[in-house]
């Protein structure tokens, strides 16, 4: 029997987005890339691994307000690119590279992030204070913390899907 983990990160883009009412695209973008993880555990953990040393890092938490689906910044972590770059909590994402950050433009945004990779220069538009504001920042490399997290993350969705298969067969 195959083993499906859903993992849904499409817009997430680091590894805590968040709605009031609890986990909302909880893993990131990477972690399942927007598509059921069907992959062993230890697949998974490998291509994981692989893929998110090399990819670039911004630095911030998010929450999604539900009635506009806007993202909004609820954490810049310290020593971030997000930080580097004057990004701060209470910020609206409104887009990247231009493109608005909406559900309609999922794939775009998808295709853009996909390739990130530290030292990339990326331009986001925020809303603060009534306004539109350009920040650019250089993504970074993923500090082992923050790998970790993702990876774990992601892993336990595999643990409460296994959990989940042997309970059925009792």
């Amino acid at each position: 029997m195959e083993t499906v983990v859903q993992c849904s990160g499409r817009l997430a883009l680091d590894p805590a987005v968040k709605s009031s009412g609890g986990s909302f695209r909880s893993c990131s973008a990477l972690a399942g890339e927007g598509h059921e993880c069907t992959a062993s555990t230890q697949q998974c953990l490998d291509k994981m691994a692989t893929k998110l040393k090399t990819t670039g890092w911004v630095g911030i938490e998010m929450e999604v307000d539900e009635a506009t689906k806007k993202y909004r910044i609820s954490k810049v972590i310290p020593g971030s690119p997000a930080e580097a770059s004057g990004m701060k909590p209470g910020d609206i994402l409104f887009a990247m590279y231009g493109i608005e950050l909406s559900e309609e433009n999922e794939k775009q945004i998808g295709k853009a992030r996909k390739d990130w990779q530290p030292g990339q220069d990326v331009t986001y538009t925020v809303h603060r204070d009534g306004r539109n504001r350009d920040i650019s920042l250089t993504l970074a490399p993923m500090p082992a913390d923050v790998l970790a997290n993702w990876i774990g993350r992601h892993m336990m969705e595999h643990v409460k899907v296994a959990h989940v298969a042997t309970d059925a067969k009792d």
